[in-house]
């Protein structure tokens, strides 16, 4: 039969076309069958006829194909228990609880530093093997832990709770610095545990504790499907021309192209980040840590591939009888896989249990034929559940136990080797061929130890020396220790004498060339031994090389290291770590492991697991006395723990019970006491690995051994699979021969096959690359200054675009309103500026003597006496030859373009030609000018230099007179009339010219006022005013009496100086005063005038006047005159005693004291002030209104009491606090309310990522700085999103109409827009700046770290994450980027500068509005610190916006027609438009408007200055700007010549304070400039109220006008003349002020209100404006003027202010309230609006 089943596999095997065995063959091979040869086995197994899955018959084909097929998370392996091993669940605890809080703090403080621990008692030098175990067996083991168990990850959040390092520590601290901690980081654990001590913390297991190929094939199926082919079940393949064993024939996992996170940590032998994708796609995410571990993973993966071969061969083989014809499951990808993961599953399961597990805890294996055998699964005493039936007990929970995780299964560590040793295949002899115990790079080293052996004296050369490695090779074994017999040794280290006659006996120095033993050539020098320490996550380098055959067969070869407390250093103290930190003591991290775990301590771990008590440190191990290393170990554990054996430590002590292999060299005569100790892990070790196991196999329902239960292998495939071995596995899928493999790989014995030439040992291997240390602020370091400087400066370029766009918005708008200016001409030859009445020459004026400021000028010779010069046709300076004598003309030799012109008591006239022909020509016509006149000159050459620093400029001109007119007032104030005090003498010498005469005073030069003044000071009539001659006229203002004065101004205009001045010389003074303003008068009111004012003198038959008749003339308005004076630009006149006049007397008439800043402008406005209680005398209107008049009056019987203030200056400020809160007191409880809702807001958020979300980390990493940015981020959306409501125009305009009105300040709604952007920006620098300082810290921390904190952002595992990535390349960072970008911009275009110079920039930048919501939307949306909360915010007050644009977009794409537009002066335009259907308006509110014929997206707003009642809305415009300019220019009748009017879109009307004049008893209405529109439609709505008889709510109504000129507005005066006709119950009082002279109050106003005062008396109308309104001249007093009023209305509550004009005047509104409010009585409320 033997011999017919070989001939069939041979046939099998010659057959080209088909793989099928004949029908006989489906009788299963025993391949375990001693019968067989190794030859007949491979024979069997290439003809692909050993696997029959024969189908059972009473199943038949349902027990063949359908399966259950077993999940990847480990999650319903159980049905009753769902969640029992399932991956990423909690730990189990198999002993008490020993946190040090009962909870979750690490425990074990008591036992002392881990570091310390480790080096004592688990330090020593490696180079002992095991007499039991190989390298394969303990790398094996690895990948069985790796299978059950992954809790290495940090928790996330991360905890670190470092190990201290012992000061000078020979690894850590060289320097002794005393200060360096290793970093430790705590395990992951289940969120839902760790809050008290009946919940203690859980440590969770990433993966299921099952074996069930999560090694293999991943825990998820994603990442099962990433490993496959997809098309033929198999897993995915190196490609051949990638393979490094395409040479070999073997197949290697296909490249991590598709990025799977794997494990990456930094490989401590350059501590560098790599990418991921250099690693091959396998299972386990951890697979790569070493090479040895990655070899198990291809082991594996080969053999699921083999399975799929078998399963598909099998499935041709049935398909050519005839079977199974109709199924094609042996060709369907996902079957293929699933069955043939089952089989390599229970492959895996029978390899572990049946192999593996017996030589890891002997101890709890019964030996069976001279072998450890696993218990039967049936009768498994304490986990089979049917004793006897079943093995398969679902009340068992499979769960990884903590002690087994961090202390019982680390008992590998002490078999780990420092290296594996590679062996190669010879196909032709059987010599075993090692490579080298050094790579090829530490070349030399053999004849340096030949010289070395040969010559103990031997000198080292610098070359020899170099070698770093094999200087501790020289110095621990060969120089100091050559000659020392074994006690020496002894001495020096317990041991130390065994280790080196170990090394000297083992290795031979004069073969030791190619480390073989016999005769052999050298090996390849790629198959060096590989070392553990420096292969650690570079696992494909050495695998490249050689292939993984040499590694199975050295790793097969090689002992392990004995079995004992002595740890290779490549574990203990040089293990891979952290890219800060690249080397590690992993016993210190196994002792802190557990502590961080909770466990306790090793005698209550025993206890747990039902083992006695043990007493002393003796009692560890019954070796303690016989074996040195034993006894050793012990020993240093009782000198650590201080002979407490209640303090040790599980990992330590139950380390120290573990039985070395070769004890037997050590017991003598007592082999007896130790027949059944079997060498390896020691009693508490054993039962917790034994209990581990047992628990999986037995807990897990899918079990191979289940296969009666669970159906998932035949009997034949069971018994198939019982029959492999590793042995087997790894014959079957390398190419290794079954001789070169011992039988049992695991096991190091005599029957090893080619054992090793010599332990390994760190001795003579390559050094371990040293600690290296890194800064992740690295390269962050100089980014974050450059981000945050850009950030400035863009802030500053931002800004500086502001200015520059103001600058040439102005500029532009001078051009536009210049626009119709003729040019200049620019030709030598000149133009005739003034129509040809002089000579004109061009040239280039030097400003000021500055060289690089010109400009290019026109100099007008003539007519007469006169040299003007002009810019364009703008006269710059005139220049008044008719006094002069002689001019100078400076002409530089060494420069033939400039020049200079000196005139005697002016600046000189510096001057550049184009050419020195130019120069040439221009000095002779002005010298021909200067001869025509008569004016003499001489013409000098002095060097340019010299004539640059001489030249007199216009600044040192004004310097001159700055200090003249100081000189002057100053002795004005000191001394009478002629006399000087000590003055300088170029001032005393200085002269004045009308011209700046006419300056410093602020008048036109071709006055008449100028003329006549500057004719009556220059006494002496040179055509100049000397220092003398303007003191004797200031002594007169100051100190001169009203007759003075009188005298002064009869004087002046009597220009023939006859003594008398006739009606026409009165008529040209008065004239010349009106002039002064602008002010015109029709000629026949100005001769009523004149002839009231001479009747009510009594000179009615005179036709002039002496000087006492002009005293009579003026004799009442003689109080005025006593405090007129005459203003000079930029001075005050000083404090004086004023003389009484003539006729008071010693009376009281006038005061005795006057002070000049009092009398200037502020004692005239103060007489207006008077004047407004008296402007209804003589008005027909008062007396019809007595009775009601007396009705508004304080009643006469109700005593009122005077306003007070507290004297104490504390009393005060209480009582000002205590009336400005009574104002406001809607605004502030909102403010308040809201600010409170804000720091509410901010402290919530504050709280909640301070103390409630502190478990996340971030704020251990960043500090408080995270807790203020995060209360700072909520603070911004609410705010940020609350602004919205302040934009709802609509909303607010509906509100007014209803209650709410009264209960919510809703006309502060621009105020609030200010104060919640300002709020919101104060948060924005807040969360910017807190930001900024957290990446710096972010910046320095770990990327595993990051990746645990902001578990939304990705980044490859090899990608640092510096401030940059954080920045841009997360949505987070560049949202926020461009936010900040974004918000600068919006913020410094939305000043009141920017509003008033670039508004349509402010416009244009202003709605970004809507990137900067989006942005916010998408900055939230990167989820990198929390869930977006903005949309919470942003909801509600979203939604009100929303519908409110709907609102507007609903009306403001409607074209409406303008019917009219009247040009009106001041630049003023009026458009009238029909009125739409829906469009229903209140008096005092606005629209917005956009033009058709501009940009029709570009919205103005305009106050509506028509009646509700009116048909058409008026609106009126004034250019101050390129688009208003644009409009009024679009809308001039005169330039559409005929064309209709362009449409507007109309948007509005919208509510604003003005509306609401009505609701006040008394309203004051305050209109500045085009400021008038709102009261326009005020007063207009009252002419409607008036004309309908409709009841009027208000009591009295003030409307001051404020203008610069009553003819700018002169279309309002219709208004207001309208109002005065319909206004039967003077319910209205109006005032106009003229403020062209607010700064020139003297003399020449007060005969302007003397005329007035005359002619209002006389016909009860303004002289100027025909109204019967009181025009004054200059500025209101307002608190003066609500002063008054709050006595007059003592009894009312409050007063309404409304007032509408630049922010100057608003402001002075504003102010004058506030300083009112302060005392008792009616509060004046005001609403104001700029323009």
């Amino acid at each position: 039969m033997k011999a017919c089943v070989l001939l069939l596999a041979l046939a099998a095997i010659a057959a080209a076309q088909q793989l099928s065995c004949p029908d006989d063959s489906r009788i299963s091979f025993d391949l375990t069958d001693p019968d067989y040869t190794a030859a007949e086995r491979n024979l069997i197994r290439n003809a692909r006829c050993s696997f029959h899955p024969e189908p059972d018959e009473e199943n038949n084909r349902h027990y063949l194909f359908d399966y259950e097929w077993e999940g990847y998370d480990g999650w319903y392996n159980n049905p009753s228990h769902p969640d029992w091993g399932g991956a990423d669940m909690p730990m189990e605890r198999k002993t008490a609880i020993a946190y040090a809080d009962g909870v979750y703090e690490i425990a074990g403080e008591e036992r002392g530093n881990v570091l310390v621990i480790a080096n004592i008692t688990q330090e020593g030098i490696t180079g002992f093997g095991s007499n039991r175990r190989t390298a394969f067996f303990i790398f094996f083991g690895q990948q069985v832990v790796e299978e059950m168990l992954d809790a290495q990850r940090p928790g996330c959040i991360p905890e670190y709770e470092d190990m201290e390092v012992p000061k000078c520590h020979a690894l850590y601290d060289r320097d002794c610095r005393g200060d360096v901690y290793i970093p430790f980081l705590r395990n992951r654990y289940d969120f839902r545990t760790g809050y008290n001590p009946n919940n203690p913390r859980m440590i969770l297991n990433e993966i299921t504790p099952w074996i069930d190929g999560g090694l293999m094939y991943g825990v998820v199926k994603a990442w099962a499907d990433a490993l496959r082919t997809l098309t033929d079940g198999k897993l995915a393949e190196v490609g051949p021309e990638d393979s490094p064993a395409a040479r070999a024939g073997g197949s290697f996992p296909a490249i991590n192209s598709v990025g799977l996170p794997l494990a990456n940590p930094p490989p401590p032998a350059n501590n560098t980040l790599f990418s991921v994708t250099r690693f091959w796609r396998i299972g386990n995410p951890r697979g790569n840590e070493n090479p040895f571990l990655l070899t198990m993973g291809i082991l594996w993966f080969r053999v699921h591939n083999w399975w799929v071969d078998q399963l598909h061969d099998y499935g041709e083989v049935r398909r050519g009888v005839g079977e199974y014809g109709e199924e094609e499951l042996w060709e369907e990808d996902e079957w293929l896989f699933n069955r043939a993961r089952q089989l390599t599953i229970a492959t895996h399961q029978h390899i572990v249990f049946s192999e593996w597990l017996p030589e890891f805890i002997p101890r709890k294996f019964e030996v069976r034929d001279g072998r450890r055998v696993l218990p039967d699964y049936e009768i498994t005493e304490g986990y089979s559940a049917y004793f006897g039936r079943t093995g398969y007990n679902p009340a068992i929970n499979p769960q990884i136990a903590h002690i087994f995780q961090s202390a019982a299964m680390r008992f590998g560590h002490t078999i780990v080797t420092p290296g594996i040793w590679r062996r190669q295949q010879d196909t032709n002899s059987s010599i075993c061929r090692f490579g080298s115990p050094i790579s090829a790079e530490m070349g030399g080293l053999n004849d340096f130890l030949r010289g070395l052996a040969a010559d103990s004296a031997n000198d080292f050369t610098e070359e020899q020396l170099r070698v770093n490695s094999y200087q501790d090779i020289i110095n621990t074994f060969f120089t100091p220790y050559r000659g020392m017999d074994e006690d020496q040794l002894d001495t020096l280290r317990p041991g130390l004498a065994t280790v080196v006659r170990r090394v000297r006996d083992h290795i031979n120095i004069d073969a030791v060339d190619g480390t073989n033993y016999g005769n052999s050539e050298n090996p390849d020098d790629r198959f060096f031994a590989v070392r553990t320490c420096n292969a650690y996550w570079n696992p494909q380098v050495p695998i490249r090389e050689t292939d993984v055959d040499p590694m199975y067969l050295g790793m097969a070869s090689q002992a392990g290291e004995r079995e004992d407390t002595i740890i290779t250093p490549d574990l203990r103290g040089k293990v891979f770590g952290p890219l800060d930190f690249s080397r590690r003591d992993l016993m210190a991290i196994n002792l802190q492991r557990a502590r961080e775990e909770g466990l306790p301590d090793f005698n209550s771990a025993r206890m747990g697991y039902g083992l006695p008590r043990l007493n002393s440190f003796e009692e560890l191990n019954p070796l303690y006395g016989i074996h040195p290393e034993v006894t050793r170990s012990i020993e240093n554990l009782r000198e650590v723990y201080n002979n407490d054996i209640d303090l040790c430590d599980i990992w330590a002590c139950g380390l120290a019970e573990t039985i070395p292999s070769d004890y037997p060299d050590f017991i003598g005569n007592q082999e007896e006491l130790f027949d059944e100790l079997p060498s390896g892990p020691g009693e508490l070790f054993s039962e917790v690995l034994f209990d581990q196991f047992m628990r999986i196999r037995h807990g897990d329902r899918f079990w191979y051994e289940n296969y009666r239960d669970n159906r998932i292998l035949t009997q034949n495939e069971f018994d198939f699979i019982r029959s492999l071995t590793i042995r087997d596995l790894l014959v079957l899928i390398t190419n290794i021969r079954e001789e070169d493999l011992s039988p049992t790989p695991f096991v190091f014995d005599d029957t090893t096959v080619c054992p090793q030439p010599y332990q390994l040992s760190e001795l003579y291997m390559d050094d371990c690359i040293a600690l290296d240390n890194f800064d992740y602020y690295t390269e962050s370091d100089f980014q974050i200054p450059i981000i945050w400087g850009l950030v400035f400066l863009y802030v500053a370029i931002v800004v500086m675009i502001l200015f520059i766009m103001a600058a040439y918005n102005q500029h532009r708008r001078q051009q536009i309103l210049s626009a119709g200016r003729t040019q200049r001409a620019k030709k030598i030859e000149g133009t005739d500026v003034t129509g040809g009445d002089g000579e004109v020459l061009v040239a280039w004026e030097l400003k000021a003597g500055l060289k690089s400021d010109t400009r290019l000028v026109s100099i007008k010779l003539g007519p007469g006496k006169r040299l003007v010069l002009y810019y364009g046709d703008t006269v710059l300076r005139e220049v008044d030859l008719r006094f002069q004598t002689q001019v100078i003309i400076w002409r530089p030799f060494d420069n033939h373009t400039h020049f200079v012109i000196k005139i005697p008591h002016e600046y000189d006239i510096i001057l550049r030609c184009s050419s020195p022909l130019d120069r040439t020509v221009f000095i002779d016509k002005i010298q021909g000018f200067l001869n025509d006149i008569g004016i003499g000159y001489t013409v000098e050459e002095p060097q340019k230099r010299v004539m640059m620093a001489d030249v007199y400029t216009k600044r040192d001109r004004q310097r001159l007179l700055e200090t003249f007119f100081k000189s002057v007032f100053r002795e004005g104030a000191q001394l009478g009339a002629g006399d000087i005090g000590e003055t300088r003498r170029d001032i005393l010498e200085c002269e004045l010219t009308r011209d700046e005469f006419a300056d410093a005073m602020s008048l036109k030069k071709d006055s008449l006022f100028v003329d006549q003044m500057f004719t009556l000071i220059d006494q002496d009539g040179n055509g100049f005013i000397s220092f003398r001659e303007f003191l004797d006229m200031i002594v007169i203002f100051a100190k001169g009496s009203p007759e003075d004065k009188i005298k002064l101004m009869f004087e002046m205009y009597d220009v023939d100086h006859s003594g008398s001045l006739d009606r026409e010389e009165f008529k040209k003074m008065l004239k010349a005063m009106m002039e002064l303003v602008n002010a015109s008068v029709a000629p026949d009111q100005m001769d009523q005038l004149i002839d009231s004012m001479f009747t009510a003198a009594g000179f009615q038959n005179k036709q002039e006047l002496t000087l006492d008749d002009f005293n009579v003339l003026l004799r009442d308005h003689k109080e005025e005159l006593s405090t007129a004076h005459l203003n000079i630009s930029g001075f005050d006149v000083p404090e004086v005693e004023m003389k009484k006049s003539a006729e008071a007397g010693g009376g009281e008439a006038v005061p005795s004291r006057y002070r000049a800043r009092e009398t200037a402008p502020a004692r005239a406005r103060r007489t207006i002030i008077k004047a407004y209680g008296r402007t209804t005398k003589g008005d027909p209107r008062a007396k019809e209104s007595e009775a009601e008049a007396v009705e508004h009056a304080p009643v006469a019987d109700i005593p009122v009491q005077k306003r007070t203030l507290t004297q104490t200056q504390f009393g005060r400020m209480i009582s000002i606090f205590v009336r400005w809160v009574e104002n406001y007191k809607l605004q502030i409880f909102y403010f308040t309310l809201f600010e409170l809702v804000v720091i509410g807001i901010f402290v919530e958020r504050a709280y909640f990522y301070s103390v409630e979300r502190e478990f996340a980390g971030l704020r251990r990493i960043a500090g408080y700085g995270v807790t203020i940015t995060r209360g700072a981020a909520s603070g911004m959306m609410f705010t940020y999103a609350v602004l919205l409501l302040t934009m709802a125009r609509n909303l607010i305009t509906f509100l007014r109409e209803t209650i709410f009105n009264y209960y919510i300040p809703l006309d502060s709604y621009i105020s609030a827009h200010k104060v919640i952007a300002l709020t919101a920006l104060f948060f924005t620098i807040m969360h910017c700046i807190g930001h900024g300082i957290n990446f710096y810290h972010i910046a320095t921390q770990t990327a595993n770290d990051l990746t645990c904190l902001f578990r939304e952002v990705y980044h490859r595992t090899h990608t640092l994450p510096k401030f940059t990535y954080w920045l841009f390349l997360t949505m987070t960072g560049f949202s926020a980027f461009v936010l900040t970008l974004v918000t600068v911009v919006m913020f410094v275009f939305a000043t009141q500068y920017a509003r008033r110079y670039t508004f349509q920039a402010f416009w244009f930048t202003h709605h970004w509005y809507v990137v900067f919501y989006i942005l916010s939307f998408l900055h939230g949306s990167g989820r990198l610190v929390q869930d977006p909360l903005f949309g919470n915010f942003f909801l509600g007050p979203g939604i009100v916006y929303a519908l409110d644009l709907l609102v507007s977009a609903s009306r403001r794409k409607v074209e409406v027609t303008v019917v009219r537009a009247d040009i009106l002066p001041s630049q003023v335009i009026g458009i009238y438009f029909k009125r739409p259907t829906t469009f229903d308006y209140r008096a005092g509110q606005w629209v917005r408007i956009a033009s058709l014929a501009q940009n029709p997206g570009e919205f103005h707003p305009f106050t509506i200055s028509s009646a509700p009642n009116e048909e058409c809305v008026s609106l009126h415009i004034r250019a101050v700007g390129p688009w208003t300019y644009n409009f009024r220019e679009n809308y001039n009748p005169a330039n559409l010549r005929g064309q209709p009017f362009p449409k507007l879109y109309l948007d509005g009307p919208f509510g604003e304070g003005h509306q609401d004049w009505f609701r006040f008893e008394v309203s004051i209405l305050v209109g500045g400039g085009i400021g008038v529109t709102p009261f326009a439609s005020i007063l207009k709505e009252l002419v409607h109220r008036f004309n309908i008889g409709a009841r009027i709510q208000c009591r009295k109504v003030f409307f001051i006008w404020v203008a610069r000129s009553q003819k700018q507005y002169e279309w309002f005066t219709d208004i207001i003349r309208e109002v005065e006709e319909a206004d039967k119950k003077g319910l209205v009082e109006i005032h106009i002020f003229i403020t062209q002279f607010f700064d020139k109050f003297d003399l020449r106003t007060t005969m302007l209100y003397i005329c007035e005062r005359h002619f209002q008396k006389l016909s009860g109308r303004s002289l100027f404006t025909g109204l019967r309104s009181v025009t004054h001249f200059g500025r209101p007093d307002f608190q003066s003027f609500f002063d008054n009023l709050q006595e007059d209305y003592i009894l009312l509550p409050r007063i309404g202010v409304f007032s509408c004009g630049p922010p100057g005047m608003t402001n002075g509104v504003e102010d004058a309230c506030a300083a009112t409010n302060r005392f008792e009585g009616p509060a004046f409320i005001h609403h104001f609006e700029n323009f």
